[in-house]
């Protein structure tokens, strides 16, 4: 079996049921619908927006200040052009801490597009520990799911650098030490020499 294509299984059976039956760019999930995509701000920033079940895109209407009387239906694919337009325009009318003001708290699937640098402080992410920073100070996603009896206990200890278990590993292998340097030699693995004593 082929894991891969098993991966694309959900792709595979979209095409069937019209969400992934249309050139690139102009389905569902791929930036097509305009209820699915990233919107510009005015000060430059981005905003992503999510909305495909209608109590979701009724919260995004709601917030963008729209009338859905107003505006071609959701689902007709031939009216998404002029309703991209419209959320478009609207997106750059303010800025992106202002849509999220607006945004926060409903169900509008609505949310900041954050740089790394302040993925970390969103009020979010800091309120679920969802970053950590290991010994030294490196930051990085916690491991998840955190489970309620059985929380995972993260390593702090900083990554290792490229080569640093090499000889260790090689060693456990059954690889003796000329052979590893005879290997290192010849450029086929790599070793920190600082950390990993051969």
């Amino acid at each position: 079996m082929n894991p891969s294509a098993y991966m694309g299984s959900f792709l595979w059976k979209s095409r069937s049921i019209g969400l992934w039956n249309r050139s690139r760019g102009e389905n569902m999930l791929d930036s097509g619908a305009p209820f699915y995509d990233t919107y510009q701000t005015s000060d430059g920033q981005f905003m992503a927006v999510g909305a495909i079940e209608p109590q979701f895109y009724k919260q995004l209407l709601k917030g963008l200040e729209l009338d859905a009387g107003e505006l071609p239906s959701q689902m007709s694919f031939d009216d998404w052009p002029e309703l991209r337009r419209i959320f478009t325009e609207r997106f750059a009318s303010k800025s992106q801490a202002e849509w999220s003001e607006i945004f926060d708290g409903t169900d509008a699937c609505v949310t900041p597009v954050l740089s790394f640098d302040q993925v970390s402080s969103h009020p979010h992410n800091r309120e679920r520990g969802s970053f950590m920073k290991d010994s030294s100070g490196e930051e990085s996603p916690r491991p998840a799911p955190v489970l309620s009896r059985t929380p995972a206990e993260p390593c702090l200890t900083s990554d290792p650098v490229t080569g640093e278990h090499t000889a260790e590993v090689l060693q456990e292998y059954g690889f003796t030490s000329p052979q590893i340097n005879q290997m290192l030699s010849a450029g086929v693995i790599e070793c920190n020499a600082v950390k990993a004593k051969l």
